[in-house]
């Protein structure tokens, strides 16, 4: 495969120099010792482009899955849920409502013994007293809450932090909801982001700004600094399939066009954009 980063360098008439034999076989190409690996001084193989690297259209490489709608009913009817969102005009004001909502369940706290990622257990044992709850905890609350109005909804970590990112139905696109914080970021025209499109501003940042309304205590320069380095999760139905903290990992997959960061051993990475964000996809 020729890596994106030839492919950006190279025109559709230019040919690349790939090490010999690195894309076909050998005759006896079975690796009998020294001799039969590539020798010091053997010729490059010219391998030209395909394809205009404009004209290729390219697919998102990860499935994302949430939770079935149906399996998060008996936490909308038992936190009255329907009653919170009534008379909101559009996804954005009956989520923005949710997010508050899980806010004011409980204060910050240390989730000791770290409760399950299932919301019921969560605001349970956090009422009795049990456990406590911070960032990850409202995420997944807040998650689920706005899952069972059948809205597709992911964890996002980023610098030190989790938020979430929910699907806007009425306008086919992701936004960040902070619910510790209780906060979105919007741009100049008042639109609400998401993770990406904040990440696309870090160099830039005084185009964005807080919701006037929200509960952080950082400066907006430090709390955007977060979104410099952030994964979307993959999986999100943690009340049908249950995981472990230990299994979070594996399911994250990081944004780093770079490819310079460090990223857990058991994380994934990608360099684009569109494997989160599908529909980024260019139509035909």
């Amino acid at each position: 495969m020729i890596s994106t980063r030839i492919a950006r360098l190279l025109g559709p008439a230019v040919a690349a120099a790939l090490l010999g034999g690195c894309l076909g076989c050998r005759p006896n190409s079975a690796d009998n010792g020294p001799q039969d690996r590539r020798q010091k001084n053997e010729p490059l193989m010219a391998v030209h482009l395909f394809a205009d690297p404009a004209g290729v259209r390219h697919f998102p490489r990860f499935r994302f899955v949430y939770e079935n709608p149906a399996v998060l009913q008996d936490l909308r009817q038992q936190e009255g849920l329907d009653e919170v969102v009534a008379g909101a005009r559009d996804d954005q004001e009956t989520f923005r409502r949710l997010m508050t909502w899980v806010r004011d369940q409980w204060e910050p706290g240390r989730p000791d013994p770290y409760p399950p990622p299932d919301a019921r257990i969560i605001l349970r044992d956090i009422r009795q007293g049990v456990t406590g709850g911070f960032c990850a905890q409202y995420c997944f609350v807040l998650l689920q809450a706005i899952g069972s109005f059948g809205a597709p909804a992911r964890c996002v970590t980023v610098e030190g932090h989790e938020v979430i990112e929910a699907w806007l139905r009425d306008q086919g696109r992701w936004v960040m909801f902070d619910p510790l914080h209780d906060l979105q970021i919007l741009d100049n025209e008042g639109r609400s982001l998401s993770a990406l499109e904040i990440w696309e501003h870090s160099d830039d940042p005084s185009v964005l700004r807080m919701t006037s309304d929200n509960r952080c205590s950082q400066e907006q320069s430090t709390y955007l600094e977060r979104f410099r380095h952030f994964a979307v999760w993959l999986r999100n139905d943690f009340v049908s399939q249950p995981m472990n903290f230990t299994d979070f990992d594996r399911y994250r997959v990081w944004f780093d066009p770079s490819e310079v960061r460090t990223v857990p051993s058991a994380a994934l990475r990608t360099s684009f954009a569109m494997d989160l964000y599908p529909e980024l996809m260019k139509d035909p």
